[in-house]
């Protein structure tokens, strides 16, 4: 090392130990960002069968772990941040089996304009924090007074560009936090039961394929199917010992008859009774290619 020529070994010191401070302190809010950012990643999209979100969540929330400050500033330039809304609805159901998807996603909408700027500058901070992690010593000789100096200096405005960029990220976060916890308060409701366990939506129409009526007369049948066919009145009456909420006028439909009738998704017939002599209404699911 050069010998120290123009300063005190005390002051040398102290003005060390300041540089090691600020550097770490830049440093440690750049892992706050990191930590923000992981999260954001990681939560502004998920979908799936309801029955899977909080799986699909916590794999896509171990995905990021190990991921670089680069990469995690791409996923959120591509995905979160976008230039234009783009119309994705062909990707909304994945299922591949007509089954009830949902999806719960965040997304900041730019003009292009900004948004190149926004992209430019997140690039500027990767490389910020690059110099800061493996070129510090390289760019400044801190056994130096005037090193010292042009250090403190350095690492005084990384570390506003680097809490300008953490507080603009800790704004996005809150504001998908708050879309999430209406998303949250909104599961809680009737309405979105109806949705998700009776396909019933909220204009009043019914997803019949997906409906629990449709699910509890298929049950029925597995239980009460004779040559191919199920009683009706065998059915309606083990569906109101077993699920007493599955009323047809919770479908809009006066009756059961009226609910196969509807749904599209079985065959009806009447043939008469042996022992009554009445009509017995008989039903069974269509073929698969042929429900509507």
């Amino acid at each position: 090392m050069d010998l120290l020529t123009s300063a005190s070994p005390d002051a040398l010191l102290d003005l060390q130990r300041t540089v090691q401070r600020k550097l770490g302190r830049c440093l440690l809010r750049l892992q706050q960002y990191e930590i923000l950012l992981k999260s954001l990643v990681a939560n502004h999209d998920i979908a799936g069968p309801p029955a899977q979100l909080q799986a699909i969540r916590d794999a896509r929330v171990a995905s990021v772990q190990k991921q670089t400050l680069g990469t995690l500033v791409g996923m959120l330039t591509e995905n979160y941040l976008t230039p234009s809304q783009e119309d994705d609805a062909a990707s909304e159901d994945k299922s591949g089996d007509g089954g009830l998807w949902v999806r719960v996603r965040s997304q900041i909408e730019l003009d292009p304009e900004r948004y190149e700027a926004i992209r430019t500058a997140l690039k500027e901070l990767v490389d910020l924090r690059n110099e800061l992690v493996h070129h510090f010593l390289e760019l400044f000789n801190i056994w130096d007074l005037d090193g010292c100096n042009a250090a403190e200096a350095y690492l005084d405005a990384s570390f506003q560009t680097i809490d300008g960029h953490f507080l603009t990220l800790r704004g996005w976060a809150q504001t998908m936090d708050q879309a999430r916890a209406f998303a949250a308060s909104f599961t809680a409701t009737s309405t979105f039961e109806d949705m998700v366990v009776n396909g019933i939506w909220p204009d009043g129409s019914v997803d019949w394929p997906t409906s629990r009526a449709v699910a509890c007369l298929r049950k029925a049948e597995a239980k009460f199917s004779a040559n191919g066919w199920t009683k009706l009145n065998a059915a309606t009456a083990w569906i109101r010992e077993q699920h007493p909420d599955q009323l047809p006028q919770r479908y809009g439909c006066g009756s059961w008859r009226q609910v196969i009738h509807e749904s599209r998704q079985f065959e009806i017939r009447k043939q008469v009774a042996k022992d009554s002599g009445g009509n017995e209404v008989w039903y069974r699911s269509r073929p698969a290619e042929t429900a509507i």
